[in-house]
């Protein structure tokens, strides 16, 4: 259902930039981005212990929810998507995800918007309370080591056919879920240099927190023995603002593009060749 994905070449002032289209992996119908290699892989799992309803609180731009809903009707399960109502908002972004929930058949709960953290614990009781030991809520971001092992095995693959070893990978970091994937394929990868990883943060926060945890996520350590490889940069972003840089490929704004722009402003400080991993985009 899901497969391995390209690398295309775009050019930044006649030098190559190579760009794994991660945003392809999905069937028509399911989300473009790549965290639905794992997500499909816990759905089974789930199915297969006798869960019925899955459970997951929406946030204002991602498209995980859409993820849920499409791979639950693919194995015949029932999504329960808890729906932020937000006074402001990308309205017409919120609108469509809302359609593909429709579209596949999802239960839309509506709940209040507040912290995402806050509403997934109130949405946890919901759906404990509903649908007992029949209902599974989802983590927010999708966290799952089953997307971090996929990612790790098109990463190791990717590298193993690279015509040169690359000197920088450049990814967005929101969960940090896809990044650590990215990282742990290193380790397989002893035979040539390792690249380095610039981790772009599509909102502001903590530069070292988010890189503990996606080095944590990734099972691996860096300083002392082992060489830096994870570089997290934070650009400023809230969660809700967009990059509007141009893009010569789809990439989301709220995610990808933002890591994008990051490049274009850096592509002269940062080791060649370079490979910008693209997880996502919009439809």
């Amino acid at each position: 259902m899901l497969r391995n994905t390209d690398v295309e070449i775009y050019k930044i002032d006649g030098t190559p930039i190579y760009v794994k289209r991660e945003d392809q992996c999905a069937p028509k119908g399911a989300p473009p981005f790549s965290k639905i290699r794992g997500l499909m892989k816990v759905l089974t799992k789930l199915k297969e212990q006798g869960y019925t309803h899955i459970g997951y609180t929406e946030t204002s731009v991602s498209m995980a929810g859409w993820g849920v809903a499409w791979g639950c009707k693919q194995l015949g399960l029932t999504a329960v998507i808890y729906e932020p109502i937000y006074k402001n908002g990308p309205k017409d972004l919120l609108g469509f995800h809302r359609k593909k929930w429709e579209e596949h058949g999802a239960l839309i709960v509506p709940i209040k918007a507040g912290m995402a953290k806050v509403n997934y614990h109130i949405c946890k009781k919901m759906m404990k309370d509903e649908y007992g030991d029949k209902g599974k809520h989802l983590p927010l971001g999708l966290p799952f080591e089953e997307t971090i092992e996929e990612t790790a095995k098109i990463t190791t693959r990717e590298l193993q056919k690279a015509e040169e070893p690359y000197g920088s990978i450049v990814i967005s970091v929101g969960s940090g879920t896809i990044c650590a994937g990215v990282i742990r394929a290193f380790f397989g990868y002893k035979d040539r240099q390792r690249p380095a990883v610039y981790g772009i943060m599509s909102r502001t926060g903590s530069v070292p927190d988010k890189t503990l945890t996606i080095l944590k996520k990734a099972q691996v350590t860096q300083g002392g023995m082992f060489p830096q490889i994870l570089y997290v940069r934070d650009m400023g972003y809230e969660y809700t603002e967009r990059s509007k840089v141009d893009c010569p490929f789809p990439c989301h704004p709220w995610y990808d593009l933002k890591a994008w722009e990051w490049l274009l402003a850096h592509y002269n400080e940062i080791p060649k060749p370079i490979l910008f991993w693209n997880i996502g985009r919009m439809v």
